[in-house]
């Protein structure tokens, strides 16, 4: 393809040819005749921007000032050589993808080392051989062009992707309004989305439906990237519409439907999990559209998995929903994922499958308080299988609050997790009812207690506590720090078992811990000006032993036998 001039650019596009003709050119030798032999070699060519510079200082001068499109540079020059201006140029940013072509007459296979090793783009021979350098100088040229339109065109797809990415997050929940949804189911929603290229096709959203009931779904458009993206919001835009019908599952799977089937492509559908939840009854209606089977994690750790099975949405255009049925009761958890989890293949190519997953998901509820679990499940689970997953991963949690009244004063042993002052009485009181001295076992676990919760998991220290006491504000700073994001989640967790006239209790906490040595290692601690709760917790029980940081702390209590 012939472009204007006399410049030949075989197989570019016109744009490309115009900026090339367009270029401005950077001529550096000390030599006038040189200078102007290839200026005139250029202007033969159809250049028309051309400078000239005497010497490498000069040549860096004139660069400082304006930059050209490309430099032909003479190597052996005084004052400034240049191997040197080759050096100055790449190491500043500005200059670094400047094209240098560099020109001399000693072609050694030492120079050409030397030469490429500075930072020259390029090597022409003297004399200048005209076809030789106009050659070079478009090839280098179209490069320069071709990866500066590349680079704005990446350039604007990514601001593009990333305006598309963030629309894509504003519809999943916000922070608040997962707050005033825990809030008003008492409970506590744990989820997390990530895309695997820069936008994704999972989706899910809860919302109230009445005054005892809230909805939440689950969903997995087929395939990844921008297609499944735009599919995503079509989804949801299609789901606010039916509103309705959000308080029946297998209508709300089955209305989605008919409306979204004739507006898909074909091979393109949505995996889905919906369910309703009665915070009041614990029933759990719920209905499947193909998507991974959901868990439901008692507080013993046992796991049911409930049955998603049924046509996947926009498939076929009258499918049939059905409505099941379960109970998640307080202290369980209902946890809902996509299948990258089971799919994703670990270091060895080996898949987790959905057997695997339910043994990964009681290891990582064994370790820490079930608030956190996705948290903890997804750090491992990366750990597992690192790299870039081949799909989207969305892994969403409702976790229930056990029913502390209901925790019976006999049991053998069990776990709870709390976070205010009054879970925590009703918890002491239930555990100590039945010792020997239920109150001042009460008194001593409360102690323990109401320490986890100010100190471990609200990062109140004693020293603080002390002025916000005299000031009156503690409860006022206590119940403002709960409502911040980095201490809302934070729990404390109890941990019990009896054996005949013994009872063995846990308690931790996600704090940093303390020096506790200087309270429990033979000090009776009144002395000091804190540690008062922890020598009154240590009269309370036969023993008392803090671990690690001092964010866990093991009592036991043995059953004292009445006199006779």
């Amino acid at each position: 393809m012939a472009s204007k001039d006399g410049i030949h650019i075989p197989g570019r596009v016109s744009d490309v040819a115009d900026e090339v003709s367009a270029a401005h050119i950077l001529v550096v030798d000390d030599m006038p005749l040189m200078r102007t032999m290839i200026g005139n070699c250029l202007k033969r060519g159809g250049f028309s921007r051309i400078d000239y510079a005497a010497d490498g200082a000069e040549a860096l001068e004139m660069i400082a000032h304006e930059i050209p499109d490309l430099v032909v540079l003479d190597l052996n020059m005084p004052r400034v050589s240049g191997y040197e201006v080759c050096r100055a140029l790449r190491s500043d940013p500005k200059t670094e993808h400047l094209p240098i072509l560099v020109q001399s007459a000693s072609e050694t296979p030492e120079e050409r080392v030397e030469v490429f090793a500075s930072g020259a783009t390029d090597f022409v021979s003297k004399p200048i051989n005209q076809p030789e350098l106009l050659a070079r100088v478009c090839m280098h040229l179209e490069n320069k062009f071709l990866i500066n339109s590349l680079s704005a065109f990446q350039s604007r797809i990514q601001a593009e992707l990333s305006m598309a990415r963030e629309m894509q997050h504003s519809l999943l929940p916000d922070p608040k309004t997962i707050a005033k949804l825990e809030d008003f189911s008492g409970g506590t929603i744990e989820a997390f989305y990530k895309a695997s290229f820069e936008l994704g096709g999972d989706l899910w959203g809860c919302w109230p439906i009445s005054d005892d009931r809230v909805g939440i779904y689950v969903l997995d458009i087929a395939g990844h990237g921008v297609g499944a993206a735009l599919n995503t919001f079509r989804v949801h835009a299609t789901m606010a519409r039916f509103e309705a019908a959000r308080e029946d599952p297998a209508t709300f799977l089955t209305v989605l439907n008919t409306a979204l089937q004739p507006n898909f492509p074909l091979g393109q559908f949505a995996t889905m999990f919906y369910a309703v939840l009665n915070f009041k009854t614990n029933e759990l209606v719920y209905a499947g559209a193909g998507a991974p089977r959901p868990m439901i994690l008692s507080p013993d750790g046992d796991v049911r998995l409930l049955d998603s099975s049924g046509l996947p949405v926009a498939i076929l255009r009258k499918p049939e929903y059905e409505n099941r049925y379960d109970k998640l009761e307080m202290g369980e958890s209902l946890f809902c994922y996509s299948d990258v989890l089971t799919e994703a293949p670990n270091s060895s190519g080996d898949f987790m499958g959905e057997d695997g997953l339910v043994d990964f998901v009681v290891e990582c509820e064994r370790e820490g308080a079930r608030i956190t679990l996705v948290e903890r499940l997804l750090e491992q689970f990366y750990i597992r299988v690192p790299g870039a997953l081949p799909d989207d991963l969305t892994a969403v949690a409702i976790h229930r609050a056990p029913d502390f009244a209901a925790l019976s004063s006999s049991a053998s042993d069990g776990r709870f997790e709390f976070q205010s002052r009054r879970e925590a009485k009703k918890v002491a009181t239930k555990l100590a009812a039945s010792t020997s001295d239920p109150v001042g076992v009460s008194i001593g676990l409360m102690e323990l207690f109401v320490n986890a919760i100010e100190h471990g998991c609200l990062g109140i220290g004693h020293q603080e506590k002390g002025g916000l006491i005299e000031q009156g504000t503690l409860n006022e700073e206590i119940s403002r720090r709960r409502g911040l994001p980095e201490f809302r989640r934070n729990y404390v967790v109890v941990s019990f078992e009896r054996k005949e006239e013994d009872l063995y209790v846990v308690v931790q906490d996600p704090g940093d811990g303390f020096d506790y040595s200087a309270f429990t290692e033979g000090s009776t601690g009144h002395e000091k000006k804190h540690g008062r709760g922890i020598t009154m917790a240590k009269s309370c029980f036969d023993t008392l032993t803090y671990h690690g940081n001092g964010s866990e702390v093991h009592v036991h209590y043995r059953n004292k036998k009445k006199a006779s």
